[in-house]
């Protein structure tokens, strides 16, 4: 008697992603799952690997709003993807911090069960009919790519599966970063690596001038300029820094402090 085939579920690290990958899958009339991870490994503690852990230092040092559910959410993800009686395909953009850490996480955790990988870093993907584009382009995060890319670049006939030395390599990359325990982990030419929590502060010191301007201005300014740089990451986290600094008076803040767009920031008098 043939052994029943295991379910395909399909594991990604971006929330953003696992809905477009989710109508990709429904436009192709291909009924698999698809899980996404809510929690973000590429910045606070990741030794131990606790959500709860991450949710509380993000909550005391970048400000950001503990979310009470979030560590049930992440357990019930990671119960599902290591499930050993489903066959996963892990989706992974090895240009995104967030991405790619979640994937080494993945990689760390589920041992010796056999699974299969879509690395999109390095696709071309071909220009949209309703956009203006008029040459292919990567995709520095998989949450950036429509369901209409994901089926016409046929990302599913891309599936693979790593050799021993590649898991190899991703688990120790993976046991470095987590014994540096850093604020962040972000990618340059160097790939994945550690960066201490004043690692944006450049970028966010480039975009404040000696004039008043509205936060929320401010951080999106910060944020076309590092990703034209080719790095990735998230408002808040940005938010968190412009703060941190008015906090240590390189800014002057005026407003509630609380949201970007009900306040406004200038270089510090001291700092003209």
């Amino acid at each position: 008697m043939t052994k029943p085939q295991k379910p395909v579920v399909h594991v990604v690290f971006n929330m953003s992603a696992a809905g477009s990958l989710r109508q990709a899958l429904a436009d192709i009339g291909l009924r698999e799952t698809v899980i996404g991870l809510p929690d973000d490994f590429s910045f606070g503690p990741i030794d131990p690997p606790s959500a709860d852990l991450r949710a509380q230092w993000m909550e005391d040092i970048l400000g950001f709003e503990k979310r009470p559910d979030l560590e049930q959410e992440a357990d019930l993800f990671w119960s599902r993807a290591t499930d050993r009686d489903i066959a996963p395909v892990a989706w992974v953009c090895r240009q995104n911090a967030m991405e790619f850490a979640g994937f080494l996480e993945f990689v760390w955790r589920i041992g010796d069960h056999p699974f299969r990988v879509v690395d999109i870093t390095e696709v071309e993907f071909a220009p949209r009919p309703d956009r203006s584009e008029s040459t292919t382009w990567r995709a520095g995060s998989f949450g950036l790519v429509p369901s209409d890319s994901i089926v016409r670049a046929r990302l599913l006939e891309r599936q693979t599966t790593l050799t021993g030395q590649e898991l190899q390599a991703y688990r120790d990359l993976w046991k470095k970063l987590r014994a540096e325990n850093a604020a962040f982990r972000v990618v340059s030419d160097l790939g994945l690596h550690s960066e201490p929590i004043t690692y944006f502060d450049r970028a966010v010191a480039s975009q404040v001038t000696d004039d008043w301007q509205k936060c929320s201005h401010v951080v999106g300014k910060i944020l076309v300029a590092l990703w034209d740089d080719g790095t990735y990451c998230g408002d808040l986290t940005l938010w968190s820094r412009v703060r941190a600094l008015s906090d240590e008076g390189v800014f002057e803040m005026e407003g509630d402090g609380v949201r970007m767009r009900n306040s406004s920031v200038r270089l510090a008098s001291r700092a003209l």
